[in-house]
């Protein structure tokens, strides 16, 4: 089974049903929720999924939406050590570094982003939902 680690904005793909993206999307939450993969999100994942849920719809969906999130996802904490070594990484998005720093802390065979240019100057494998293989 492989490890997989899932960028916010796949996440958002979904959960906003974005134009062309989200059915991609769903399929890797699908293999998350099944049992296919072991997937992980970031702890700073899910507060920034809601924030940005809340601005599009009712905060009732967001709550729930999270708590189906931390029911199927693996969560990875955040310490002042991750936020420290975030900063090492030859990435200028801290965002994105941070997301890197969690997907290497959990050995992560695979980072599934839209943003993989973003994960390019990384020592791990960034892809898009579309070029995600079992």
């Amino acid at each position: 089974m492989k490890t997989v680690f899932v960028d916010t904005n796949i996440v958002l793909d979904v959960l906003l049903q974005n134009e062309d993206l989200w059915q991609g999307s769903r399929r890797i939450l699908k293999f998350a929720e099944t049992g296919r993969i072991k997937a992980y999100v970031s702890a700073s994942s899910i507060t920034d999924i809601f924030y940005v849920a809340t601005k599009k719809l009712p905060i009732s969906v967001a709550r729930s939406a999270i708590e189906n999130l931390v029911k199927i996802f693996e969560i990875v904490s955040i310490g002042k050590e991750d936020l420290q070594g975030a900063l090492t990484l030859p990435i200028l998005d801290y965002e994105d570094a941070l997301q890197a720093w969690c997907a290497k802390k959990i050995g992560a065979d695979v980072l599934i982003t839209r943003d993989t240019k973003g994960f390019a100057k990384i020592n791990i494998r960034a892809i898009s939902p579309e070029e995600f293989e079992e």
